[in-house]
């Protein structure tokens, strides 16, 4: 069973010019060269602007973004594209356990994909309740694939899963999973000649908690 996941911001300060000017000279006074008044102005040095730097995005911030549509949807049917659409699938999951949109999940779950259905439980469930996730990204790492008979292939996953919580309507805290966790998924996609599908696919403890 999967467990879901999440975040916060920046901020940028500016500098100010200081100057100070001296007194005019006093217009009753004799203009003389000896005595001709003169005035002097200074001026604080001028720092140079300073550039905020960008930060990473935070956990909550990229699991409350919908994960980027690879081309690799569009086919055709190859070992690189069938991996491509495995990460994608995957990290829709932390997505739709933050924000309550299976839209993209469903458009790739095969009508018999227990896996998919699996998925799309833990995230109703959670939304029916008025509750939402947060943290719990992905950070996926090696994919492998291989290609089966029939337009089928097989994609192995191994990704470290973050910390999350299940959150209330009022920001009370419902469940806590404070550790991160080491997984793999396995994917079984099919190829249709226009369009892809998730048919089936687990996910396991990959070396145990962090």
């Amino acid at each position: 069973m999967l467990r879901t996941r999440t975040l916060l911001t920046i901020a940028v300060a500016a500098l100010a010019l200081a100057a100070c000017t001296s007194p005019s000279p006093d217009p009753s006074a004799s203009a003389t060269p000896s005595s001709t008044a003169t005035s002097a102005t200074q001026s604080a040095p001028t720092a140079p602007a300073s550039t905020p730097t960008p930060t990473p995005a935070t956990d909550a911030q990229r699991v409350s973004t919908p994960p980027a549509r690879p081309e690799a949807l569009d086919g055709p049917a190859s070992e690189e594209n069938a991996k491509a659409v495995g990460r994608y699938f995957l990290s829709l999951f932390p997505y739709a356990v933050a924000t309550g949109d299976l839209a993209a999940i469903d458009a790739l779950s095969g009508q018999g994909c227990k896996y998919c259905k699996h998925l799309r439980g833990i995230v109703t469930e959670i939304h029916d309740a008025g509750n939402h996730g947060t943290g719990g990204a992905y950070e996926l790492g090696f994919t492998s694939g291989i290609r089966k008979d029939d337009g089928d292939f097989t994609v192995g996953i191994e990704y470290v899963e973050t910390p999350s919580r299940t959150v209330a309507p009022d920001g009370s805290l419902v469940e806590d999973f404070p550790d991160t966790y080491s997984m793999k998924a396995v994917l079984r996609l099919h190829w249709s000649g226009s369009a892809w599908t998730v048919e089936a696919g687990k996910a396991t403890e990959f070396g145990g908690k962090k």
